[in-house]
Order: structure tokens, then C-alpha cells, then sequence
């Protein structure tokens, strides 16, 4: 079996099968459905028209401005990856590391691309002027969502704190879904989503890499906290199952097809998506969607469909769903 070593590498481009060890799978799997990528990043090395605000880049600024410079993920790129991979659609989303609040090149590679490219800004949810933008964004550029990310400040993240209240009553009147991530959150974090989920029950949540779950830590639960759990509850939450979350469970040797598996037992397939997240996580991208197809083959056929696309097509909605 292939091990993440073999995977990991320099080149973000889209990656094809010929850049695969032979070994690496006994056969590439080619489902009988399309998919619906959650998790695509886009930019690209016209830093004259899109300058960089790389200030929150995960590996540094210099690091990150570099692999833009040399890889970009331009639709030329991302497009090829997802011709490649029969991903018909996904969501564009908009890349902090790169360009932080400033979405101008999400939103012009959605607008050459309105049937392929849904795009999920980025905005400051305690900036006054958020809940406006939201209100232009959906009806001038077609957004489905917004993403709240970041790490507590005095133990609180901004975005689930009473100053962020404008924005989410915004992102609720326009039935938005938000894609959140709270960075080293644990079980207050998803008490307070599942609390946020109650208020706001017009907005579609979408937890980020299924909200960071640490079965090597926690392997009896598959790393999920009791808070974690009483979210599959609530009707509007739903899951993200991305290849950065494969890569931390093969560093930890963690096997992700019966992980995934617990993880539809206990929310079910029905509110969870997958996402490629190209343009982030290193390695052949070709690669890392042989895995999630690979993880999902002890799937019935409907789940495997929820999972791949059906949530995510009805969670992302051009414009928001409104009230």
C-alpha cells in the first residue's frame, strides 16, 4: 500500500494517474456518479492585478507567496484537475493564506465560471460592513456562503462571539451556508456551534474537515467529544470530509475507510460532504481522491452519492436560498 510519503511532494499542479507509484492502488476507481468538490482553493501569479495578503499563510507569508508563484491554481489548473477526476462542480473557496478578506479573484474566476464555480468568501464577521456585503455578494456575485475561520482569542472565537451577532442574522435572512473552522477547537467550540445552529436555523453549517477529530487520541468515539456528537441532532449542520483530514489520519496511521465510515454511522451520509482541497494540501491531488473514493467503497451506492455530491449541491446554493 502506498504511504503518505510516496504522496507528499513539491507540485500542487493536478496531479494524473501517471504521477502515481504503480503500486499505489490495485485499480483507479471510476465512480458511476459525478462529484461535488467542497473544497477548492483558486489563485493565481498575477500579483499585479491580485496582490497577495499572505499575513495568516499556515507555513508563512514568503512560503506561501513562493508556492504562488510558481504553482498557481488558476481555473486552467483546477478545472483540468476536476475534468480529470469527473468532479462536475464545487465550491470555490476563498483562500486566507493567499488573500485573506480580499475575494476579487474568487469572485471573478465564479463569474467566468457560474456552472462550475460556487464561490464561499471570506469576510471579517465582526466588521460592520459584513452583513451589507453579504446582502451585495448574493444577489451581485452569486455567493453561497461565507467562511468563518481562526484560533480563540481569550478563549472565544470572534466569529461565534456576540460582536459577530450582524453577521450571522445576515447570513440566516439570506439562508447562506457557513462553512466554519475553528482552529484547535474542541468540545466548547462545538457546544457553541450546536448553540449557533439552534439560533440561526435557516443557515446551513458546514464544519471544515469535520471539525479536526483526533482518533488517535480518542479511539474508542473515532476522536469525537460528546459536544461533537450531539450535533448530529441538528438538521442544519452538516460535514466535511476533505484530503487534509486523510493526510493528518495517514501520519497518525490511522486507516480512513472504517473512520469514514463510523463518521456516516454517526451523522449520516445525508449531511456530509467531500472536499479535494486543492490548492492546500500538498501531493498528487489525482492521488488523494483515489483515497476518499476508496474509503467510501463500503458504502451503499445512495450514501456514496450523498457524500460525493447530493449534500453538497443542496447546501450550496447560488445566491442563498433566502427565507
Amino acid at each position: 500500500m502506498i504511504t503518505r510519503r510516496n504522496f507528499i511532494g513539491t507540485s500542487l499542479a493536478a496531479g494524473g494517474a501517471l504521477a502515481l507509484p504503480g503500486s499505489a492502488f490495485a485499480h483507479v476507481i471510476k465512480p458511476s456518479f459525478p462529484l461535488y468538490d467542497t473544497h477548492g482553493h483558486f489563485y493565481t501569479n498575477d500579483v499585479d492585478t491580485y496582490p497577495f495578503n499572505s499575513q495568516t499563510a499556515r507555513y508563512g507569508p514568503e512560503i506561501m507567496v513562493a508556492k504562488a508563484m510558481r504553482f498557481p491554481q488558476r481555473p486552467k489548473e483546477v478545472l483540468a484537475f476536476w475534468d480529470e477526476c469527473g468532479i462536475s462542480k464545487g465550491a470555490g473557496v476563498q483562500y486566507s493564506s493567499t488573500y485573506r478578506f480580499d475575494n476579487s479573484y474568487l469572485l471573478d474566476v465564479s463569474a467566468q465560471h457560474p456552472d462550475r464555480i460556487i464561490p464561499v468568501v471570506i469576510l471579517n464577521p465582526v466588521d460592520e460592513a459584513t452583513p451589507d456585503t453579504l446582502e451585495q455578494m448574493a444577489a451581485e456575485n452569486n455567493i453561497a456562503g461565507v467562511r468563518f475561520t481562526g484560533v480563540p482569542q481569550n478563549g472565544e472565537y470572534v466569529f461565534l462571539s456576540d460582536a459577530a451577532q450582524p453577521a450571522w442574522e445576515a447570513a440566516n435572512r439570506l439562508g447562506l451556508v457557513v462553512v466554519l473552522m475553528p482552529i484547535g477547537g474542541g468540545a466548547d467550540a462545538m457546544a457553541q456551534i450546536g448553540e449557533h445552529a439552534m439560533r440561526y436555523p435557516n443557515v446551513q453549517f458546514l464544519l471544515d474537515h469535520i471539525g479536526f477529530p483526533q482518533p488517535w487520541n480518542m479511539p474508542d468515539t473515532w476522536g469525537l467529544t460528546p459536544q461533537h456528537i450531539a450535533l448530529a441532532d441538528l438538521d442544519n449542520v452538516n460535514y466535511k470530509y476533505t484530503s487534509l483530514l486523510i493526510e493528518q489520519l495517514h501520519s497518525q496511521g490511522v486507516e480512513e475507510k472504517p473512520f469514514l465510515e463510523n463518521m456516516v454511522e454517526t451523522f449520516g451520509a445525508d449531511k456530509m460532504t467531500w472536499g479535494s482541497d486543492v490548492g492546500n494540501t500538498p501531493g498528487s491531488m489525482f492521488g488523494w481522491v483515489q483515497y476518499a473514493l476508496g474509503s467510501a467503497e463500503g458504502l451503499t451506492m445512495q450514501q456514496q452519492e450523498d457524500l460525493f455530491f447530493n449534500t453538497a449541491e443542496r447546501i450550496h446554493v447560488p445566491g442563498g436560498r433566502g427565507m
